[in-house]
């Protein structure tokens, strides 16, 4: 099982590689109508079933240039992710273990704008889907299992820079299914 630490790591690596590798022509427009962006991130997930503490999610998320909106462009799209949460106790007489799962997918919009900055891309958006829960307790009250399904709004705000034509890195923040996500993304040219 990789460990998030390692994860982390080599995606920074692979990132300080890809800025040496490729030169900073990134395009005028990166979410330009007609174009679409495919990103994948880690970072802290949101516990929405009660889980304790941090939890590492993965997000898989894609948005499509739709509109020309004064100088940005409206995108349409959406992601899927998963976040996984655990807790142990340990007590003379009691030990038990629980787990959290998440699953969501969300369709998103979000206002892009470059800022006349070669490679840059700055959006904002909202979303609407469904999330969920699945809880797994070992040993306190002889197991239980349950699980729950819900609606998953979000807000999030981001930036993502592309170092050529297609590789770029993202940041994003909000209440998404993290709070906060790093990652890289791939520009899927008109």
């Amino acid at each position: 099982m990789i460990k998030p630490a390692s994860f982390l790591l080599s995606l920074a690596l692979a990132g300080i590689f890809s800025v040496s590798a490729f030169s900073a022509n990134g395009p005028d427009d990166p979410a330009g109508r007609g174009n679409g962006i495919l990103g994948v991130s880690i970072g802290p997930g949101v516990p929405f079933y009660g889980g304790n503490g941090f939890g590492p999610a993965f997000v898989i998320h894609y948005d499509h240039g739709i509109w020309q909106a004064g100088p940005g462009t409206i995108s349409l799209g959406g992601f899927f992710g998963t976040s996984l949460f655990w807790d142990t106790y340990s007590a003379p007489g009691i030990d038990y273990n629980q787990s959290w799962t998440n699953l969501g997918f969300n369709g998103r919009a979000a206002y892009h704008y470059g800022w006349k900055v070669p490679g840059l891309d700055t959006y904002a958006g909202f979303g609407i889907g469904a999330r969920i829960s699945i809880y797994n307790n070992e040993g306190w009250s002889n197991g239980k299992s349950s699980s729950s399904v819900g609606a998953l709004p979000t807000f999030f705000f981001g930036s993502s820079y592309f170092f050529n034509e297609i590789f770029g890195v993202n940041g994003e923040m909000g209440y998404n299914f993290t709070y906060a996500q790093i990652g890289v993304n791939f520009r899927i040219i008109r």
